[in-house]
């Protein structure tokens, strides 16, 4: 079983729905960050439009975002494995818990851009699948 806690508030009402799976956790281990970001600056400067905190009793995890504007979103995971509520670097800016992004973009000397994680949602539902980092 998945505990479900919403730490942002939804946009504005509409039909989009936009569904994150999530490989690779630790089961409980930590929990695991779901945000959703709906520019380049706000990802730039961790604002997120909604997001999720789930705590994982599986290797897998869904969160589901429903009633979003049609537009452009991506989406940003972590897992917490010592519950700080805070993405945990090495003195060089590297993370240090598993992290990952939607359309498994990958990070090269910084976070992928905004369009390589970027996924178009409109009436129909999206899915996107988030492999954390080791």
């Amino acid at each position: 079983m998945v505990a479900l806690v919403l730490f942002g508030t939804a946009a504005p009402a509409s039909a989009g729905e936009l569904r994150a799976t999530v490989r690779n956790v630790k089961p409980e281990q930590g929990r695991v960050m779901v945000g959703v970001f709906d520019t380049a600056d706000g990802f730039r400067k961790d604002r997120r439009l909604v997001g999720q905190m789930l705590v994982p009793a599986a290797a897998e995890v869904t969160a589901v975002f429903t009633d979003l504007p049609a537009g452009r979103y991506v989406v940003a995971v972590y897992q917490d494995l010592n519950g700080n509520e805070s993405l945990d670097r090495s003195i060089l800016g590297m993370p240090t818990e598993p992290y990952g992004f939607s359309r498994d973009a990958v990070a090269r000397f910084g976070p992928p851009a905004f369009e390589e994680m970027a996924l178009e949602l409109g009436a129909a539902p999206v899915a996107t699948v988030i492999t954390l980092t080791p």
